[in-house]
């Protein structure tokens, strides 16, 4: 669903099924880009998952809940770095700019690990950034 809703922040999904109810519980770290983007964007969406689902008996309940701290998620630190790689910043400074970030979270440690063709270098290589190795939370990007 993430990519048909075009929403970027999203850490994890949970979906909780009953017998009568279907419960959807959608972390993100920055909730206000969901509402102030379409403000009826949580009823559009909640009108293409009735569809998906095809649960017509059932009711669909749809909670947005915010994490406190989202630059310690991997998967929107993830989002932010490839994001920077496709606004053109050195993958340098993007490596850079995400451990900042991350140690500001108070995350105990980080590895980034960017592979691909880096810079459209005809070679592909692997560039790996560590700090404070002792217990990391492992990211990996592809160019």
């Amino acid at each position: 669903m993430k990519t048909s809703s075009g929403v970027e922040g999203i850490a994890r999904i949970e979906i909780q099924k009953r017998i009568d109810l279907i419960q959807i519980i959608i972390y993100m770290g920055f909730p206000k880009i969901l509402i102030e983007s379409r403000p009826r964007g949580i009823e559009e969406l909640q009108m293409n998952l009735q569809k998906e689902f095809n649960y017509v008996n059932r009711k669909l309940n749809i909670a947005i809940t915010r994490i406190e701290k989202p630059y310690g998620n991997p998967n929107i630190l993830a989002e932010f770095i490839a994001g920077q790689l496709k606004n053109r910043v050195s993958f340098r400074k993007a490596m850079k700019k995400a451990i900042e970030l991350t140690e500001q979270a108070d995350t105990k440690g980080i590895q980034v690990q960017i592979a691909g063709r880096i810079d459209g270098k005809e070679i592909a290589r692997v560039i790996v950034k560590k700090a404070a190795p002792e217990t990391c939370v492992k990211i990996g990007t592809s160019a």
